[in-house]
């Protein structure tokens, strides 16, 4: 839910892909130009720092040319430290915090602190080295580090809430028409139910007492009209319709579904062959039911007439097979898709058999699988997880 706004599956996808994206993008740009003003400015107090020490070094050196007092440089309070070594590199006084020195190197930084190191000429009193320790610059890194840090944080919230209020003005007008469009489809599968009933009702009756050719066109008339109801009735109803897993033979509803279908098959002179082994599967028989339902009228609607249609379960795997149109290469994917058609508009139907098919099985963890040729028909594998 945004702010009222209550989301689908897909919705939400698309809400959490795009902020994703946005906020993504936008830390990625402030950390490049975070990571290159700490670079320039850790640069900068580290040119100011070795300015500092090598003035440091200078001032020791010539008070010990001078022999003066230096007691002034080993104050333990002070940031900057001296260190005062012989040629072997012993210490002769320091207040540095570490013995650990590279004398091979002018400037350096470890874990603590930064170092400058001035090996003079001549030795002064024993002296070869001048170490100077400043243990601010370790430090001002790490602050430095830490605003920068605080920084992307606060900025990343900022980002983050200006993507959310972006993504629900974006989402509003677009889910108002949605949200049109469902109570449309609500509307329209409420007014369906009733005449398609009394239809079939009418019909049942009528077929013991008058003209069979007449009643069996009423009953092929009434079967399609429910079966688009029955289409229009899930995407409307699916997110609402509670769900019962039960035990139960898939080859009976395959069977069952195989009969409802008899007089729209007959009408295009197809024949349906079937094989059906037992196959035991814990789902909802409902969500089942459709899902045979769309891939049997599918099967008989692009099928060419005169022609078989041939459905079978072996092990956990159910195929059906048609003689139809066939789906070319590049669309077989695309079909899945609500209001994708096989054909062109002619052939019927509102696009939305497969998208339920494929609903179905994402939802019941089915495999689904599809191999077409072109004028020589389609061939529909499931492979359901067994029990």
């Amino acid at each position: 839910m945004v702010w009222g706004i209550v989301l689908y599956h897909n919705e939400r996808r698309a809400l959490i892909g795009f902020l994703l994206i946005y906020i993504s993008s936008s830390l990625l740009m402030l950390g490049f130009v975070g990571f290159f003003y700490y670079k320039e400015k850790l640069a900068t107090i580290d040119r100011l720092c070795g300015v500092t020490m090598e003035n440091m070094a200078m001032q020791v050196k010539v008070k010990l040319i001078k022999k003066s007092n230096i007691d002034i440089f080993f104050d333990t309070t002070a940031s900057i430290k001296v260190g005062l070594f012989d040629k072997h590199k012993h210490a002769i006084r320091s207040n540095l915090t570490t013995e650990q020195v590279d004398f091979n190197q002018i400037n350096y930084i470890n874990h603590t602190s930064a170092f400058f190191v001035m090996e003079l000429v001549a030795p002064i009193q024993k002296i070869e080295y001048i170490i100077i320790e400043d243990s601010e610059l370790v430090e001002n890194m790490k602050n430095l580090k830490s605003l920068i840090w605080l920084f992307l944080l606060v900025a990343s919230i900022f980002i983050a809430l200006i993507g959310y209020l972006l993504s629900r003005l974006l989402l509003k007008p677009a889910k108002e028409n949605f949200e049109t469009l469902s109570r449309f489809m609500k509307d329209s599968a409420h007014e369906l139910n009733t005449p398609v009933t009394a239809l079939m009702m009418s019909a049942n009756y009528l077929k013991k007492n008058y003209d069979p050719e007449m009643v069996e066109h009423m009953l092929l008339s009434s079967k399609m009209i429910s079966q688009t109801y029955n289409s229009i009735a899930y995407l409307a109803f699916n997110d609402i319709d509670i769900k019962i897993k039960e035990e139960f033979d898939l080859a009976q509803e395959v069977q069952a579904s195989v009969k409802y279908f008899k007089e729209i098959a007959s009408s295009k002179n197809i024949n349906i062959h079937t094989k059906l082994d037992t196959l035991i599967i814990n789902m909802d028989k409902n969500s089942i039911q459709k899902l045979i339902n769309n891939l049997i009228s599918n099967a008989i609607k692009y099928s060419y007439n005169n022609k078989e249609i041939t459905i079978s379960i072996q092990n956990n795997i159910l195929k059906i097979k048609d003689e139809g149109i066939g789906i070319e290469q590049e669309n077989q994917k695309k079909i899945f898709k609500r209001y994708k058609r096989i054909a062109d508009k002619g052939s019927g139907g509102f696009g939305i058999g497969l998208d339920i098919v494929m609903e179905i099985c994402r939802t019941n963890h089915i495999e689904i699988s599809l191999e077409s040729e072109i004028k020589k028909g389609s061939t529909f594998t499931l492979i359901f997880p067994l029990i």
